[in-house]
């Protein structure tokens, strides 16, 4: 390479080549910081020091390294170290100025006998290569953001190898993943086999004849998915051939949608606008119609050529004509809707109670403003108001509306009278600010209530308020009142006087007590005569007849206590519907009747778990019934069988015993008391199934006697059966 064999000539040509070197060459110590024992080439330039600053170890190389960047140089040269092996690294050093520059390092570890003495190589900077490559990427990244965010992607294919490449955006378009390498009969395979064929003929066109394509097509993705795609392709001619073809490829599907939906929409619109059953018109500023839908035409009786020629106006009775034109000039000139009542004027002269509602229209094709309107017939609807006034201000009880948030928007004629208010002094108020509650509990229940009723329950209390200057007890409802959906839009408060009732009920439960407590003392003292009576006397027939009139007192004394329940269960206010599983209470009772009467034997057999709609005067219905069975049975060992079951949405309960049955007389004489003319009570016992049927017909249920000839009686209870939901809460 070098002419003279001179040594000092040889290293004048090594410095100067080491020199002219785009970047610099060294020897340096292997372990950081990298103390250069040897240093030449662009060093000044490179890193803004002298050479002498490094080989006088006033700078060291390590202190150059970005601290960054300066563990993987580290590990790649004790890598290198280890192995005995060349290495090759990027990094970062800072310049005397501060700059930073990106640097590559290619070196090898010296080793002498054995060990590794020094590191030797080239340092080239690389500063603009990262750049362009950092320019580079990010130009890419942002063709594909691009690419993905017009959800376009490019291919291009080449006629003589039949090489077919897309960019990644194509791949995620057909749903493949992007090391997927398609070829040509690929590609078309992705095509609707309805348009297959348009897309076989435009690229082979595009090869054959140099014809560029445009053409909208449905694909069926690798998932199976069809997705609408714009596909073009321009062929690249060169000397009369075709050699390669270049295009792109755009999901449209979502515009395609759009499309279709706004056509839908249009279509929809368009039908709306002639199937509605009000009239239907567009206005231009100058107050001439220049569209209406079929209803207008036919309501006012005129044609379409004549509607086009008349202005609003001429369809309005005179008296009303002032009004509406100013309410035209508000929505036209102010851009308002607006609403005004007035009188149709039709063809024939009839007039008719109308409610025209208008609003601005966006501008028209040329710019100008117009008005679109609409117009409903409500002269029915006054009239439905008027009933329904007339019904709503024409009861005995106070009735009002709440919104959602408990104020009084509405209250009838029976509201304010009960509360001597007017009615701008309660609209607007809260229900529980309008009634003068005399109790902190009263408050509470009330407002307990309304949170109820909101969240779709019934509610219903009784509560003392204050009304003309004295104290009146109310029956309070509140109902919920729901939209479509179920959502609560409003709530119905009622109520009504009940006062006088409560009055009458507390002198009925006075009457009872003081009644029960003369017939039991009056009773007891007669069984205890008769009792005085049987000792005293030696002839059998006057001890039977001792032993008789102390059985007719008890069993009036029985009855007596089962007219206490029943005066109880009348007087009750009215429950809310609740549920109850039958099982715990059957056995309870048949428990209490067992202990009671140890003679008996009480079986109890539950085929199925059933939860039904009732409460817990269940157990007055199963003790009567039971209990009439063991009683009524002439054996020394009275048997009653209990058997629940569920019947679909019946609760079935079976009381059976082995009895002569109950009286033909007793059991008519329900129907006859309960639901019947009242007539006198023919059997002592009577009073028990009356309880028990009145209870069971508020449950909603029934009760079924049948005589099971040889074996006794069989009586069947049947109860609504909760649903699940029911069964759930």
């Amino acid at each position: 390479m070098f002419d003279s064999d001179s040594p000092d000539e040889l290293e004048q040509h090594l410095t100067r080549f080491i020199d002219n070197l785009p970047g610099l060459a060294y020897r340096c110590e292997p372990q950081p910081p990298w103390e250069m024992t040897f240093l030449r080439g662009q060093v000044e330039s490179l890193t803004g020091y002298s050479v002498e600053a490094f080989e006088a170890h006033e700078l060291t190389w390590g202190e150059l390294v970005r601290e960054d960047t300066s563990t993987n140089l580290t590990e790649d040269i004790e890598t290198a170290i280890e192995e005995r092996s060349q290495f090759s690294v990027t990094y970062d050093i800072r310049t005397s100025s501060g700059e930073i520059k990106h640097v590559f390092e290619r070196g090898l570890p010296i080793v002498e006998d054995g060990d590794v003495v020094a590191l030797e190589g080239v340092i080239v900077e690389i500063t603009q290569r990262k750049e362009y490559e950092q320019r580079l990427r990010r130009q890419n990244d942002l063709f594909a953001q691009t690419q993905e965010m017009a959800d376009v992607g490019g291919w291009e294919l080449d006629p003589r190898t039949e090489t077919l490449r897309w960019t990644d955006q194509v791949h995620r378009i057909h749903g493949l993943p992007l090391d997927y390498e398609p070829t040509v009969e690929d590609a078309l395979e992705f095509y609707h086999e309805d348009d297959r064929p348009l897309m076989q003929e435009a690229v082979q066109r595009a090869i054959v004849q140099g014809e560029s394509f445009d053409h909208e097509l449905r694909i069926i993705t690798y998932h199976g998915e069809q997705r609408w795609v714009r596909a073009r392709g321009v062929p690249q001619v060169e000397d009369g051939e075709t050699v390669r073809v270049r295009g792109a490829i755009q999901d449209v599907t979502d515009r395609r949608e759009r499309e279709r939906s706004l056509r839908e929409e249009k279509a929809l619109t368009k039908s709306i606008f002639e199937a509605l059953p009000d009239i239907l018109y567009v206005l231009n500023e100058e107050g001439q119609f220049t569209r209406w839908n079929d209803r207008f035409r036919s309501v006012t009786g005129y044609s379409d050529d004549e509607i086009a020629e008349m202005r609003p106006e001429d369809f309005i009775a005179k008296e009303d004509r002032d009004a509406v034109r100013a309410k035209i000039r508000s929505v036209l000139e102010d851009e308002d809707p607006t609403t005004v009542k007035a009188q149709l004027k039709t063809k024939s002269g009839e007039q008719i109670l109308y409610e025209f509602t208008s609003a601005p229209l966006s501008k028209g094709d040329r710019g100008e403003r117009e008005l679109v309107g609409l117009g409903r017939d409500i002269s029915g609807r006054l009239e439905q108001q008027r009933r329904f006034e007339a019904v709503f201000n024409n009861t005995y009880q106070f009735t009002g509306l709440l919104d959602s948030g408990g104020t009084l928007i509405e209250v009838n004629d029976a509201g304010l009278e009960f509360t001597n208010t007017s009615r701008g002094e309660v609209i607007g108020v809260k229900l529980w600010e309008a009634l003068e509650l005399c109790t902190d509990d009263a408050q509470r229940s009330l407002r307990r209530g309304f949170e109820q009723a909101l969240s779709g329950d019934w509610y219903r209390d009784e509560l003392r308020v204050r009304a003309e200057g004295q104290d009146t007890i109310i029956d309070v409802s509140i109902r919920p009142i729901t939209d479509e959906s179920g959502e609560v839009v409003f709530l119905v408060p009622e109520g009504r006087d009940i006062t006088e009732f409560k009055e009458r009920e507390q002198l009925l439960r006075v009457l009872n007590r003081l009644l029960r407590h003369n017939i039991r003392n009056d009773l007891t003292a007669i069984r205890g005569y008769a009792g005085t009576l049987a000792d005293s006397v030696s002839d059998p027939e006057l001890i039977e007849y001792a032993g008789q009139i102390d059985a007719a007192a008890d069993n009036l004394l029985s009855t007596s206590e089962k007219a206490k329940e029943m005066v109880d269960l009348i007087l009750a206010p009215v429950r809310d519907t609740a549920t109850l599983d039958v099982e715990p209470v059957v056995k309870t009772v048949s428990r209490s009747l067992r202990r009671e009467y140890p003679a008996a034997t009480v079986t109890v057999a539950i085929e199925e778990s059933v939860v039904a709609e009732c409460d817990e005067r269940l157990g007055i219905v199963l003790e009567q019934l039971i209990e009439n069975g063991i009683e009524h049975t002439t054996g020394d060992q009275p048997h009653v069988d209990v058997r629940v079951s569920g019947r679909g949405d019946t609760a079935r309960i079976e009381i059976a015993d082995t009895g002569p049955g109950i009286p033909e007389d007793e059991w008519s004489m329900i129907n006859e008391e309960v639901r019947d003319a009242p007539t006198q009570l023919r059997h002592g016992k009577g009073i028990g199934l009356i309880l028990t049927q009145w209870i069971v017909d508020e449950f909603g249920g029934s009760v079924q006697y049948t005589e099971r000839p040889e074996t006794g009686s069989l009586v069947i209870v049947r109860l609504p059966a909760a649903s699940a939901a029911e069964q759930n809460d």
